[in-house]
């Protein structure tokens, strides 16, 4: 790859993790596929800036063969990001990847604990320092509130005193009002008022590390895998999976789903409603308990309705 492209994917890259909230792993693997991308397209005597749809087309064909659906659809979404940047930037006059389309893989579904897992994993903080209260109330309001990693380092002093719901920004700047239940707002209370001043915070984040700075989201990871390791969750626990859990335990309690995305902030009601299949076993075992024709016994070869 040329010098004056390789600053233009940095560019990208930064716009990516910084303008459009996506993680820093989304950006390295986006930029390892435009690498690989541009070293074919090289050998095809193109470039990765002014490649060709027919080219790229080849390309993902040709990686098909070797590679999972998933990581062909991740390699063709960060072509599509990178073009659509060039166009907008006025360095390229046309999408070529417009017209490509690539197979879908099977989407996959969101990973949640149950609700016992997640009281455990509460439960086992013992408030005794200013680290164990920042974790408890970290952990309430991951949960509690739903909000994505990026949001949590985000909230402020100054967004917790607005009462039951508080103001976060999402992705592209959006704001929404996420909910603190009692457990999340007694935790902050515990934090904020006894022993955050312990760590002689300099800044006016809400989570702050043990010398005083803003928690970073790989701060957040470290906490979560350690308190998660306490309970034996650090195989199956990240900062979405507490998000997931929160949106799948209140589908199964009945949530409008229009609610739900609304505390998440989904652009999409679709993103919302895998969460309806993540519950299907929970709906199906309501619904056999619940309707009345759903409940039947099998009576000399014939179903009956149970009138039990």
């Amino acid at each position: 790859m040329d010098q004056a492209a390789a600053e233009l994917v940095d560019e990208y890259i930064l716009m990516l993790v910084v303008a459009a909230d996506r993680s820093e792993l989304t950006g390295v693997a986006y930029r390892r596929d435009l690498e690989q991308v541009a070293c074919w397209l090289e050998g095809c005597g193109e470039t990765l800036t002014a490649a060709r749809a027919e080219s790229l087309r080849r390309w993902l064909e040709a990686i098909r063969a070797t590679h999972a659906p998933r990581t062909v659809q991740r390699r063709a979404s960060a072509l599509r990001g990178w073009y659509r940047y060039l166009v907008q930037r006025g360095l390229r006059p046309d999408d070529p990847m417009e017209g490509v389309r690539v197979p879908g893989a099977a989407v996959a579904l969101p990973k949640a604990l149950t609700r016992d897992e997640v009281a455990r994993l509460l439960d086992s903080v013992e408030v005794i320092d200013a680290r164990s209260a920042r974790d408890r109330a970290m952990l309430e309001v991951l949960y509690g509130a739903g909000v994505r990693v990026s949001e949590l380092c985000h909230m402020s002093l100054d967004d917790v005193v607005a009462g039951e719901w508080v103001p976060v920004v999402g992705k592209r700047g959006r704001e929404r009002l996420v909910p603190l239940g009692e457990p999340a707002r007694e935790a902050l209370e515990v934090w904020v008022g006894r022993w955050r001043s312990a760590l002689r915070a300099r800044s006016r984040a809400l989570f702050v590390n043990l010398r005083g700075s803003p928690l970073t989201r790989q701060g957040v990871w470290l906490v979560l895998k350690e308190r998660a390791a306490a309970v034996g969750l650090a195989e199956r626990l990240s900062p979405h999976v507490l998000r997931h859990s929160l949106a799948v335990h209140m589908v199964e309690a009945g949530a409008d789903l229009r609610i739900v995305q609304e505390i998440l902030g989904h652009a999409s009601l679709a993103t919302t409603e895998l969460y309806t299949k993540v519950s299907e076993g929970h709906l199906d075992r309501v619904y056999r308990r619940t309707h009345p024709r759903a409940r039947v016994e099998q009576v000399g070869g014939l179903g009956e309705v149970s009138r039990s």
